[in-house]
């Protein structure tokens, strides 16, 4: 039997794959670096961000917050890091240059850890944003002694982040990774990564879904306790002349949550139109919003 039968819907070992060669004229090519006029100068204001973080001192306390720019820093990074995981998973590949060399060898665990760090990631993206409403809260809640609390809560809930999207990518473990033809409108040759053999059959689509709107509530909660926290606090110093501040807080708590919501928002729909149209794995630029929304 031909080899070409061994992994179905795939382009292992298809012949007309492994003949295909590459096409600068593509129009995926153009595609595929547009992202990166935007990701480069986004990546260096976040660069700029972390390098305030480190080198501020821990205990100066009245001018620059250090646990807010550390939330901001993870989140970014998170996103950042979930972008080169995907590009390497859906646009690279989509523009035909890895096809032959693909279509030539076996599905295998390097594949696999490519899909994995994309998903790995992707599930950072979604925890990470919580916290900057959460020490914006206990900044509120305890303004005197909100240093020490805030390095408490990073030190828990930072290592908590990082290992849950084990929980929703452990299927993962004894699958291949495996590439697969891309559909119109892409032309003959765009393939993405995905995978095959994950344990129990599960897929990530119905545990990406979950996550959304966990974190989705987790963030509602948060930003509206501390909305309704500064509003408290704004009726009890307007006639000290503070109610200037107290609007700008107003202002950016409710750009923040609604910005929040839509982030999650998004990743929703796109999740559910993957899982509402399983044939077609088309990537829009719309998936990676959550880098103008954090």
């Amino acid at each position: 039997m031909s080899n070409s039968f061994l992994y179905p819907n795939t382009i292992h070992f298809d012949q007309s794959y492994i003949n295909y060669r590459f096409d600068w004229s593509n129009f995926s090519v153009p595609l595929a670096i547009i992202p990166w006029i935007y990701i480069i100068p986004s990546f260096s204001v976040i660069w700029k961000i972390w390098k305030i973080y480190w080198t501020t001192n821990q205990n100066k306390t009245a001018d620059v917050n250090r646990h807010v720019f550390l939330a901001i820093s993870l989140s970014q990074f998170a996103c950042f890091a979930n972008f080169f995981f995907d590009y390497f998973m859906t646009r690279l590949p989509a523009t035909g240059i890895f096809t032959s060399y693909c279509a030539s060898i076996q599905p295998n665990h390097w594949l696999k850890m490519i899909i994995f760090l994309a998903l790995y990631t992707n599930y950072l993206s979604l925890a990470f944003p919580i916290l900057l409403p959460l020490i914006r809260l206990v900044i509120v809640i305890f303004s005197k002694t909100h240093q020490k609390r805030n390095a408490k809560v990073i030190r828990i809930l930072v290592p908590i982040i990082l290992i849950y999207p084990i929980c929703f990518t452990f299927y993962l473990f004894p699958a291949l990774g495996v590439c697969k033809t891309y559909e119109y409108p892409y032309s003959f040759g765009a393939i993405w990564i995905y995978y095959t053999n994950s344990m129990f059959g599960l897929r990530n689509s119905f545990f990406n879904l979950c996550s959304i709107f966990f974190w989705l509530v987790v963030s509602v909660v948060i930003n509206f306790i501390l909305l309704v926290k500064v509003i408290k606090a704004k009726s009890q110093i307007v006639h000290h002349g503070g109610s200037s501040t107290s609007y700008k807080a107003e202002f950016s708590i409710t750009l923040t949550t609604l910005a929040l919501i839509a982030f999650y928002v998004l990743n929703g729909v796109f999740v559910v139109e993957w899982i509402a149209s399983a044939r077609k794995r088309i990537k829009s630029f719309g998936s990676k919003s959550h880098f103008h929304f954090e």
